[in-house]
């Protein structure tokens, strides 16, 4: 919800959140390993609904179009810097507003993908031999059906990869990148 907030304050018209928002099952047969299993389940019996396509869809999502923020709204130029360390909440927030006019994207392709990825509900799962924990998304969120499936992510409008020099001094060259291009913007505006 976070990552909805913020974009309130830089989109300039009323987005949605996903395309689709949906679980392969309401249950498991492993659900004795899942952390708040019960709940869980409880939560997906009241909130999803199954589909033709035989999927339990989390509607409101679905059909919701959030509305920008008017008041403290910015429309001052932004740059949002990704990486492949940039996952889920980024991808959904990036992918909301890389298309405003004030908005550049700077950095390097997310780890997170730019079609979906797994997402809501996730609950903690522990292996019962060897006791190890991991988290396990309960749901499928595809955040804009016109993206390819082809399991890239968000890519930036402007690319910065690391360069040898950079990593060497450990200067931060996407927020290096980013002075730049602000310094180019005050210029343009200059004359």
């Amino acid at each position: 919800m976070n990552s909805t907030m913020l974009s309130k304050y830089l989109i300039d018209k009323p987005f949605k959140l996903a395309d689709s928002l949906y679980a392969i099952s309401r249950h498991n047969e492993y659900g004795k390993h899942v952390e708040n299993y019960f709940f869980n389940r409880v939560f997906m019996f009241f909130v999803t609904k199954k589909r033709a396509d035989g999927n339990y869809h989390f509607g409101y999502f679905e059909r919701h179009y959030f509305k920008p923020k008017k008041k403290y709204h910015f429309d001052g130029q932004t740059y949002i810097l990704i990486g492949g360390n940039s996952f889920s909440a980024t991808c959904l927030f990036t992918e909301s507003v890389i298309h405003e006019d004030n908005v550049i994207v700077v950095g390097e392709e997310t780890g997170g993908g730019a079609y979906g990825n797994t997402a809501w509900l996730i609950p903690d799962v522990v292996l019962p031999e060897t006791k190890v924990r991991f988290r396990l998304p309960l749901f499928r969120l595809v955040i804009d059906k016109n993206n390819p499936k082809s399991g890239r992510g968000v890519l930036p409008e402007v690319e910065v990869k690391p360069t040898v020099e950079a990593i060497k001094n450990g200067s931060d060259y996407k927020m290096d990148k980013v002075k730049e291009l602000i310094k180019e913007n005050k210029a343009v505006i200059k004359n």
